[in-house]
Parts: C-alpha cells; sequence; structure tokens
C-alpha cells in the first residue's frame, strides 16, 4: 500500500491526472485549512506543497506567450446568465455558482492564456457558513425574523480570474488648487465676515511604482466588488496546479488582458493624483491634467479564491461574496422598514426636541419695572 501511495504522489506532477483516491477510487478535494487534497469516504489525504515564484511577464509580449491548458479542465457555459465555469473533465453534472442554475453546456474548447498562478483557499465552508450566520446577526436593520430563524445559503467556492499589472510610471502635471481664506467686508450694520478662494498654480513630475494592482477578469464580478473584498495577497500565490482546484471550479476570463490594464491605468491615475495633490496645501481644485507614461509593465493571470454565496428571504435572492483567503464578506441583506422608519422617527424627534429647548432657553425676554 505504501509503494501505491508513493506511487500515486509522483502521478499527481502531472498536469492531466485525474484526481482519484488510491484507496477507494472517489474523487479527491482539496482541503483549505490543511492544505491537503482528501478522500471524504476513507480519510486518505495527501499534502500539496505549492510552488512560490516571483516571475512576472512581459506585458507588451502577451501574445507571443504559449500557455495552453494541457486538456485537463473543460469549460462549462451556464445559458441563463452566461457565465463561464472552467472545472476539471470528468465533471458531469454542475450547479452555475452564479446564478444557481443547473442549464449548462459543455465546451471542449479551452481558448485563450491557462493561469499562471493560484491563490489557494484559506478559509473552508464550515467557517463560510459561521462568517454568514454571524454577519447576518449583526446586521442592525435586518429583521427580526431573519435574524432569528436564518436561511440555508448556498456555498459555492470558485476560483475567480483577475489580471495583475506591475509598473513604473512618469507623470508630468499641471493644475490650479484653491485655499479657503476669511476677510471682513463691508461698515456698519452692513459688515460681515465672507469667505473666498484664492488660487494658485502648480507645476512638476512625480514617479509611482505599482505592484500588483488587482483587476477583475470576468464580466461576472465587478472590479468594485473585487475592490471591496481586498486584500488578496497574490505576490504569495503559486504557480498553476490543478490539483487546488479539486472540488472547486474556476470562471474563465472574457476581459482581455489588454482591457484589463485599460482599467488598471484608472486605478493608478487616481493614485498619481492623490499622491500629487498631497504635495499641496489646499481646500479645492480647480483642474489637474496630467500625463503618465508606462514602463517595465509586467502582468500575471492568477486564480483568486471566492465563495460565491446566496439565500432566500420573502421570495427575494440575496448574493454575498467571501473572500477565501481572508475571510471578509461583503453583501447584501434584507432591511426592516419598521426598523428604518423608527430611527427616522427618533432622529426627528432628537432634533425637534433641540429646537424646541433652543426657543426656550435661548431667548431671553425683558420686561421693564412699571
Amino acid at each position: 500500500m505504501d509503494n501505491q501511495k508513493q506511487a500515486f504522489e509522483e502521478e499527481l506532477k502531472a498536469e492531466n491526472e485525474v484526481f482519484k483516491c488510491p484507496g477507494c477510487g472517489a474523487n479527491l478535494t482539496f482541503e483549505p485549512e490543511q492544505e491537503e487534497l482528501t478522500c471524504q469516504y476513507c480519510d486518505y489525504h495527501v499534502r500539496l506543497k505549492g510552488t512560490s515564484s516571483q516571475q512576472e511577464f512581459d506585458f507588451f509580449g502577451a501574445e507571443d506567450v504559449k500557455n495552453t491548458w494541457n486538456n485537463e479542465m473543460k469549460i462549462l457555459h451556464c445559458q441563463n446568465c452566461g457565465a463561464n465555469n472552467v472545472v476539471e473533465k470528468k465533471i458531469i453534472s454542475y450547479e452555475c455558482p452564479f446564478c444557481g442554475t443547473a442549464q449548462v453546456t459543455d465546451s471542449e474548447e479551452l481558448p485563450g492564456l491557462r493561469p499562471q498562478r493560484v491563490l489557494p483557499f484559506s478559509v473552508n465552508k464550515e467557517t463560510t457558513i459561521k462568517l454568514y450566520q454571524n454577519w447576518i446577526k449583526r446586521r442592525f436593520f435586518a429583521p427580526k425574523k431573519l435574524k432569528k430563524d436564518i436561511p440555508n445559503a448556498k456555498i459555492n467556492g470558485v476560483y475567480l480570474p483577475v489580471w495583475t499589472y506591475d509598473a513604473e510610471t512618469f507623470t508630468s502635471y499641471r493644475g490650479r488648487l484653491g485655499k479657503r481664506y476669511t476677510r471682513t467686508v463691508g461698515t456698519g450694520k452692513n459688515r460681515r465676515v465672507v469667505t473666498e478662494i484664492r488660487y494658485f498654480s502648480i507645476s512638476g513630475t512625480k514617479h509611482v511604482s505599482f505592484d500588483d494592482i488587482v483587476v477583475s477578469a470576468s464580466r461576472k464580478i465587478s472590479q468594485g466588488q473585487i475592490t471591496q473584498l481586498q486584500p488578496f495577497n497574490t505576490n504569495s500565490s503559486y504557480l498553476y496546479d490543478p490539483r487546488y482546484l479539486s472540488g472547486f471550479s474556476a470562471e474563465h476570463y472574457d476581459i482581455s488582458l489588454k482591457e484589463g490594464f485599460n482599467k488598471a491605468k484608472e486605478i493608478a491615475k487616481k493614485r498619481i493624483e492623490q499622491l500629487i495633490l498631497a504635495r499641496y496645501n489646499y481646500d479645492v481644485v480647480s483642474y489637474l491634467h496630467t500625463n503618465t507614461t508606462y514602463d517595465q509593465v509586467k502582468y500575471k493571470y492568477v486564480l483568486i479564491p471566492v465563495w460565491i454565496c446566496s439565500f432566500d428571504y420573502n421570495k427575494k435572492t440575496y448574493r454575498y461574496y467571501v473572500n477565501g483567503e481572508t475571510g471578509r464578506l461583503v453583501g447584501s441583506a434584507p432591511v426592516s422598514v419598521g426598523r428604518v422608519l423608527l430611527i427616522v422617527f427618533l432622529v426627528l424627534a432628537v432634533i425637534a426636541l433641540i429646537v424646541i429647548l433652543f426657543m426656550s432657553f435661548g431667548t431671553t425676554s425683558y420686561y421693564p419695572y412699571p
């Protein structure tokens, strides 16, 4: 049996390996907390040792990269929402993690780049369920009925595709900023203090280095949602290994490398402008024009771990997402209209009370002696 186990572990290195248990033949799945492939039936397990690498890829030479999938995976296309889910070849029954439908069709063709890196799940499904339950309990405006009887959630572990970009940027800029000041104008009864703005011109250059700007490579999850779920420690990701996908699915990218870089430049532009403005003491920005050149642009295609979850309440579906590395949760929950109205009423009541007290004690009446 030991020889069989050793032989099996060596075979796991093959890219097109179908991950079956050597003891009972069942499918092996990746367990995040132990970083192991495990069998749920006979307790067989083998630890995965991810390979770290600092290698980045030249953005401008990306078209020359030959990086095939070696036929170990396939795409299941969702006919309902259009998601392209990458799964192991052996999967024949599947439910889309984005919309929950089983209306998926096989596509043998898996075009485009193969992932270069994978950031494995660290948070398992059981922990995700507890995070969800605690999150519902902490929602101040959530209905009492929901908190008392928390519905079961559909939870799917999905590796989402992202592009990361490194770059050296050099920016020339010019702009006009303003600083507020006060002065006294008028005479007599017309004497008053006014606030004005004194404008001044700025210009200069700024060099900023960027490391791993993370950009969503899937239209099924927005850049805003990825930003909310961050951080993802993509610099600590491993070289792509299909074993980490055992028991999970992966979304194939549908935002191209070049399109992603345009989004990365938008993110970089905002950061550069923040750093430029931090040099000056100002109150208002009249305008700021920048011209940025990008050099030494590198990229990585990384799969990041996200638990995509949903639950039903009062005939409506609510979705939330959990960072599979850190446990950070973002999403929407039902709101009790009664609680919201109560808070609004209390706030208005407090404001009204303050006004009444001010009118009662803030005005002094004078009655002269007869």
